[in-house]
């Protein structure tokens, strides 16, 4: 099967288990108070006693000081994952994206990303991703050879290569360049790639998942691969089965999670806490849930592993069966 768990081993000696779900933070798509601070503070704030595996910030908002340095974090995991910039200097939202608040892009390049790097305290256990940010576009050689020149200052932390299309005519991953430079992918720790960015349909995305894992494993290379912008009930156990093993996403700060599905919060509020609950009350309890259904999803992933039996995931198990069915006969069968 190329669903796995591996472990993610820092330099620090802190180590992780796979699959990892990655609570992310982001400014883009949020609101601002009047001191310019992202909402996406409260949540941070809101979430510090629960939130202690995983989380992804965006240098690009530590940058711009729309959340509080690392060193002032309201909670501090066991790994973070600080991203580069991409999302938020790039015109398209993820799939979960409704609310779309004017959003204007403040100055952002390389440099500014070192500028975070450099200044991140080592002792707080990271994954540096590398720079991808906008409408930029180059060779996939030229991408590798750039987050090599980036993460070599940084062998305290880990490094995970964010692949994107090669040319700006490209809207999706040419996957048959990457599978041509599949060797090169070794000198990362994680390697990863935007849901968006992977196919034009659910399956096509599983099954382009699948093709860079099973490179990686011909090529004798057990890295992670990670799906940027992917974090929800269904679609991350779906990525899982096709050998992708860490998710992230926002969709958990703009839905709650319930049954296996991502509803309206309002929805969440007046099944789970109450009509006579006040939007803050059912905002922290829905963030608080979230966080709890992801690490349950966690082990029921971790659960299947031990026995390749669906009926371990508590919902849409027949879906998820039938799911990876179907991609097995697209890969012809060889899995």
């Amino acid at each position: 099967m190329l669903a796995r768990s591996s472990t993610l081993r820092h330099p620090s000696g802190t180590t992780l288990e796979t699959p990892l779900l990655v609570p992310s933070f982001s400014s883009k798509g949020l609101q601002f108070d009047k001191k310019g601070l992202s909402e996406v503070t409260d949540a941070l704030r809101t979430t510090a006693e629960v939130l202690t595996e995983c989380m992804l910030v965006s240098a690009y908002d530590i940058f711009h000081e729309h959340i509080p340095p690392p060193d002032q974090f309201p909670c501090i995991t066991e790994i973070t994952f600080v991203d580069s910039g991409g999302y938020e200097t790039a015109d398209g939202y993820d799939f979960s994206a409704v609310l779309r608040y004017p959003y204007p892009t403040e100055n952002w390049d390389e440099p500014s990303l070192r500028s975070v790097l450099d200044s991140w305290p080592d002792h707080i256990p990271a994954v540096f991703v590398n720079f991808d940010c906008g409408s930029l576009r180059r060779p996939l050689k030229d991408q590798i050879a750039a987050a090599r020149e980036l993460f070599a200052p940084y062998p305290q932390h880990l490094h995970a290569i964010i692949l994107k299309p090669e040319t700006l005519e490209q809207r999706y991953l040419e996957i048959s360049s990457i599978l041509g430079h599949v060797d090169e992918l070794g000198q990362f720790d994680i390697v990863g790639v935007t849901e968006k960015e992977l196919g034009k349909s659910l399956l096509s995305r599983m099954h382009n998942v699948a093709r860079i894992r099973r490179a990686l494993d011909e090529a004798k290379i057990n890295l992670p691969l990670q799906v940027f912008g992917s974090l929800d009930p269904l679609t991350s156990p779906l990525y899982f089965l096709a050998g992708a093993e860490i998710f992230d996403g926002l969709t958990w700060l703009r839905y709650s999670y319930l049954g296996g599905t991502a509803i309206y919060r309002h929805n969440y509020g007046a099944l789970c806490v109450g009509i006579h609950a006040s939007d803050d009350l059912v905002k922290a309890n829905a963030l608080f849930n979230t966080i709890y259904y992801l690490q349950g999803l966690k082990y029921q992933m971790k659960d299947f592993l031990l026995e390749q039996d669906f009926h371990k995931f508590e919902h849409h198990s027949e879906l998820l069966s039938k799911s990876y069915d179907t991609l097995r006969t697209e890969l012809g069968g060889r899995i």
